[in-house]
């Protein structure tokens, strides 16, 4: 049987990626997800090689040494502990080694509230990515960074007040919050400001009643941010696909009960931004631009949040067929909009 050079490339550098720190210079450590994304939408060994050797000379931190030997029955007490991701990381990657990945995530998403917001979404995309590149150490890091840097939006939904959509349950909120953006240094910042806020536990609505919550969450943040291009709207986008992946994994009854708790972070995530006024079109244009230029493009790209967003457009457009998502992605890599 052939090996797919890609697989065993991507493969070692995930397993490298275990030097670097959770953080980065200035931001989070986004290099295992681009990885996955750039390996899903066609990159070469060589391209995986240049982009973990891009980010490891200018963004990566290393990883301080790991001298704290977590037992099993203690795991839990380091939830909000920064300081833990590597001992954390250490243990569920044995943990995993032990029972398999699946029976680890359900036991840490039974035993700690669900908290997707977390790292402006991030540990809930790494974990999902992790998922699908089937990769132990990235399911590792992907629990150990929902655990260390857990950000809980903590609410109870009263099922009289629930939303008529989500769209609806969206704009119910920021009209609560007084209609303006949220001050704040950063994603993670403002979601905290916001999750603290009384008039916000309040006013969230309970998540609209539908069969498939997860896909109207789908159609409205991509809505969203073709519209109003903003960053934060942008990680609800990928959130949302990375809760597809990893709901995927778990029983059924499991991800409806932590379904409202996605809808809590992207509520929550609404408000930091605000009523946007909307930069982009509301009509999706024509496009004659195809995917296999927009991957072309992406391959190429530097910035993570772009390989990221492009990848999740194209994933949700395989699974769903719209317009919005060949146009978004379009725009993201530069391509201009109803030309070859």
């Amino acid at each position: 049987m052939r090996i797919d050079p890609v697989r065993l490339k991507l493969k070692e550098l995930l397993d490298a990626n275990a030097r670097f720190d959770l953080a980065a210079r200035g931001t989070t450590n986004h290099c295992p997800m681009a990885l996955l994304a750039l390996a899903e939408m066609g990159a070469s060994a060589e391209r995986l090689q240049a982009f973990f050797d891009r980010w490891e000379r200018e963004y990566a931190l290393r990883a301080p040494p790991v001298d704290v030997v977590i037992a099993r029955e203690d795991w839990s007490e380091h939830l909000g502990n920064a300081a833990a991701f590597g001992a954390l990381r250490v243990f569920f990657l044995e943990w995993i080694t032990e029972v398999g990945s699946v029976p680890v995530i359900v036991a840490v998403l039974n035993d700690v509230p669900f908290a997707p917001a977390t790292q402006a979404f991030h540990a809930l995309i790494r974990l999902a990515y992790g998922i699908e590149a089937a990769h132990s150490g990235e399911i590792a890091s992907g629990l150990a960074a929902l655990v260390c840097s857990h950000l809980p939006v903590d609410l109870q939904f009263d099922p009289s007040r629930a939303a008529e959509s989500v769209e609806a349950g969206f704009e119910h909120v920021i009209d609560a919050m007084g209609g303006g953006a949220v001050e704040g240094s950063s994603i993670t910042s403002r979601l905290r400001v916001v999750a603290s806020d009384v008039r916000f536990r309040q006013a969230v609505l309970a998540p609209p009643a539908s069969t498939c919550l997860l896909d109207d969450l789908a159609r409205a943040t991509i809505a969203a941010y073709w519209r109003s291009r903003n960053f934060t709207i942008l990680h609800t986008v990928t959130a949302t696909h990375a809760a597809r992946i990893l709901f995927a994994q778990l029983p059924g009854e499991m991800a409806k009960r932590l379904l409202p708790g996605l809808w809590g972070a992207m509520c929550a995530a609404y408000v930091t931004v605000g009523r946007q006024v909307g930069v982009g079109m509301d009509v999706v244009p024509e496009s004659e631009v195809s995917w296999s230029d927009v991957r072309r493009l992406a391959v190429a790209a530097d910035d993570d949040h772009v390989i990221k967003m492009a990848y999740t457009c194209l994933c949700e457009y395989r699974r769903q067929p719209s317009a919005v998502y060949l146009a978004t992605a379009a725009r993201l890599v530069g391509l201009d909009l109803g030309q070859r």
